[in-house]
């Protein structure tokens, strides 16, 4: 998701804050994946050779080439990992390109209890495991063609205070603009990687309502529903 110019526009960061994490975050280590959507994404992060963030689809594997954004890049792993699920978000919208509208609004649709359609929606932060989906509409304060943003869960989320409101969430996405501790090289801080998001829950149990995507503890930088979900199938 590109937010450059309302991050600018905002002044929600300084340059040195989209750098930087808390320590402790620095110092986490990546869980084994957990299920076939996060070993598509391990092996991606293994095959990579360049990277970049285009409103496009141009994957070469054999180049180890990855070319996308976020919701090209969440289509190739479930189409993968989870064929069904991913059919399921492009009979969203008709088109053969889904966008993260599309993720969010399907993940918001399924169902809790049981699997429909290769999706089930998760109701609380701390169910998330890696490999899990990140979704939400475009904030209505940003002024963007983007229609929202889409990431997938790397570690298990981190509760940051007692009462399960701040979350610190370690993701794999694509995007222009790093999160904090981010592993896209500082000289070409674009196309895949992963970065540390914060997630805000106004009711413990409840779904996030808004997202700091520097992963700094305590600021929201917009607020707009967030779907969390797991592509099963």
């Amino acid at each position: 998701m590109n937010l450059r110019a309302a991050l600018v526009a905002l002044s929600l960061a300084s340059p040195a804050a989209a750098q930087h994490a808390p320590r402790a975050l620095r110092a986490a280590q990546p869980e084994v994946a957990r299920s076939p959507v996060a070993a598509e994404i391990e092996r991606i992060r293994g095959n990579v050779r360049s990277t970049r963030y285009v409103h496009a689809t141009r994957v070469d594997e054999r180049a180890g080439r990855y070319d996308f954004d976020c919701s090209a890049m969440a289509s190739l792993v479930l189409s993968h990992a989870a064929p069904r699920a991913h059919a399921v978000v492009l009979r969203r919208n008709g088109r053969s390109r889904p966008v993260a509208r599309d993720f969010h609004d399907v993940i918001a649709s399924a169902p809790v209890d049981r699997p429909r359609d290769g999706w089930l929606r998760l109701t609380r932060m701390q169910d998330l495991r890696p490999g899990d989906v990140i979704a939400w509409r475009r904030p209505p304060t940003v002024a963007s063609r983007n229609t929202g943003h889409v990431a997938f869960v790397h570690e298990a989320p981190r509760r940051l205070d007692r009462d399960g409101r701040r979350w610190s969430v370690r993701i794999a996405d694509a995007t222009s603009i790093p999160h904090g501790d981010d592993t896209r090289p500082r000289q070409h801080q674009s196309g895949f990687g992963y970065g540390t998001l914060t997630l805000f829950v106004e009711t413990p149990g409840g779904d996030p309502t808004a997202y700091g995507w520097y992963g700094l503890d305590t600021r929201i930088d917009f607020r707009t529903h967030i779907a969390l979900g797991r592509a099963v199938r």
